[in-house]
């Protein structure tokens, strides 16, 4: 429950510009007050998600917020409701009174009352995990220098510039629909997270190319380049052509003029996983970006029902005694009171179910 002596209030949207203001004093304080996150991330701080927005204020000012965007997590067979979580920002003078935690407790509480049966939250501070969120999953990570392979194919590599990129969001959206771990994304979305993190970000040099074969449009990349580690490529997301995309690396490593690229795979993923091997490339596993957490377990297990069923021959049996969860899936069973170690059995690679997780720090990341 929040605080009685901290009253939490969801915004409106003509509270949206007074909280993008507050979370570049704490983000982006060298930028002009609401030229930094609200353009970065226009998708969370917009009108149509305002009331998503929560926050705790002083004589009428916002001194600390949290943000919320739902959204729809696609795994293969199912679509799973995720509240997802960014933007925790508490302006200096006001930090260690426990309003972040109030905050959160509130959103927490909202998001189960909405039905939401997961919890994604941008970072991994101790203050998420004192709420029982965990990190999860497992992607490959490779880092190397690109070199143009004797079988490659003939793929042509163009750079968008920004005035085009709305141009293109529904051929990308397209692409990036078909993968099969993901977040649900329209094509008005896509148009939108084109340009989230597109604006003049200080620091940061960031691009979007596509992969061209035969005059049709397979792949795209969006990449960028700090500004302090001029050398390294990273790629933020990528769909299409696993042959398309490999291949297009070197014209995008020479295009920012760096020595390698980092490019993530998902652990499902053996077709991009055995290009990068034939062309000498070491993988290294890590946990997706953030946190997450089990928040309506029932609601979790009645959703992902058709997936366990397909995959394992059983429904999950789920049973609650006081704080304590049992779930059971065939031969697999759990039994705890703490939602992160049961959040962990369902997603962890190696350990209990074993579901994947989509990666979590590409266009949709808040």
């Amino acid at each position: 429950m929040t605080s009685p002596n901290i009253p939490v209030h969801r915004a409106t949207p003509d509270r949206v510009a007074a909280l993008g203001e507050m979370a570049d004093a704490v983000f982006r304080p060298h930028q002009p007050p609401g030229q930094g996150m609200p353009r970065e991330f226009p998708h969370l701080f917009s009108a149509e998600n305002a009331t998503n927005l929560y926050y705790v204020e002083s004589a009428g000012t916002p001194v600390s917020m949290v943000g919320v965007l739902p959204q729809q997590m696609v795994l293969p067979g199912v679509t799973l409701d995720v509240a997802s979580i960014g933007s925790v920002a508490t302006l200096p003078a006001y930090e260690r009174r426990g309003i972040s935690s109030a905050i959160l407790q509130r959103v927490i509480s909202d998001a189960v009352a909405a039905g939401f049966p997961l919890l994604l939250v941008s970072g991994e501070r101790g203050l998420y995990r004192r709420l029982q969120c965990v990190a999860v999953g497992q992607m490959w990570e490779a880092e190397w220098t690109p070199f143009d392979a004797a079988d490659r194919v003939p793929i042509k590599v163009e750079e968008v510039p920004e005035d085009e990129r709305f141009a293109f969001a529904a051929r990308l959206a397209e692409l990036y629909r078909r993968e099969p771990y993901r977040f649900r994304r329209t094509d008005a979305e896509m148009a939108v997270r084109l340009n989230a993190l597109w604006t003049q970000r200080k620091g940061y040099d960031q691009r979007l190319f596509t992969c061209w074969e035969g005059g049709h449009l397979v792949g795209y990349v969006v990449a960028y380049r700090e500004n302090r580690m001029p050398e390294v490529v990273d790629v933020m997301e990528w769909a299409g052509s696993r042959l398309a995309v490999a291949d297009a690396l070197p014209n995008i490593q020479r295009a920012f003029g760096a020595a390698r690229v980092r490019l993530r795979v998902h652990r499902c993923d053996t077709t991009m996983q055995d290009r990068l091997r034939q062309l000498g490339v070491a993988l290294r596993s890590a946990h997706v970006q953030g946190t997450v957490r089990l928040l309506d377990v029932e609601a979790f297990f009645a959703q992902v029902q058709p997936l366990l069923e397909e995959r394992f021959g059983e429904r999950a049996a789920v049973a609650r005694h006081g704080d304590v969860w049992t779930v059971q899936v065939g031969d697999l069973r759990v039994t705890t009171e703490d939602v992160g170690e049961l959040t962990a059995w369902v997603f962890d690679a190696g350990g209990g179910l074993d579901l994947e997780f989509p990666h979590t720090d590409d266009l949709n990341y808040i």
